[in-house]
Parts: structure tokens; C-alpha cells; sequence
């Protein structure tokens, strides 16, 4: 069975943004099962509402495995391929 982070963005069902502690943060919605520190996430090209974003890390209130459709927070900054060139 393929790795589903293997693909070039993951597309992710965005509840809100909000901040954490000075973090850029996105209220998602687990696209499939992973660990609890989610590696399959972090540092991977994800799709939030049609943009672009780069996953920095996942945070919980919670341990364990994440299950799918699980609402997780995804700490993000925008991705490389989505900022303009400096002029």
C-alpha cells in the first residue's frame, strides 16, 4: 500500500487558524492514520484551502496514535514554492 504523505501536497480539511505562543497554527482534520508525533506530516508540502503551507509540527492535547478525521493542530509557515521572489 503506497504512503499517503508521499504525494506531492497533502490536502488538508482546514476548522480554523488560529495562534499558539507566537505559532502560525491550522485546526485540521487528520487526513489518515499516523503516530502521535505525526513525522508523516511534519516538514511536508500540505494544501490548506488551496495554498500552499509547509508543516513546522503537530500539537495535541492529547498522546497516543491520531486516528483518521482526528482534528489535530498543524503548526505552519507558508511554503517555499508560494513566497515571490524578493525584488
Amino acid at each position: 500500500m503506497e504512503n499517503p504523505a508521499s504525494s506531492s501536497a497533502i490536502a488538508l480539511e482546514c476548522y480554523y487558524a488560529y495562534g499558539y505562543r507566537g505559532r502560525a497554527m491550522m485546526a485540521v482534520r487528520a487526513p489518515f492514520a499516523m503516530s502521535g508525533d505525526a513525522p508523516e506530516l511534519v516538514g511536508q508540502t500540505v494544501s490548506i484551502g488551496g495554498a500552499p503551507y509547509r508543516v513546522v509540527g503537530v500539537w495535541r492535547q492529547i498522546s497516543g496514535p491520531i486516528a483518521k478525521g482526528e482534528p489535530i493542530g498543524v503548526e505552519v509557515s507558508v511554503a517555499a514554492s508560494a513566497r515571490r521572489p524578493e525584488a
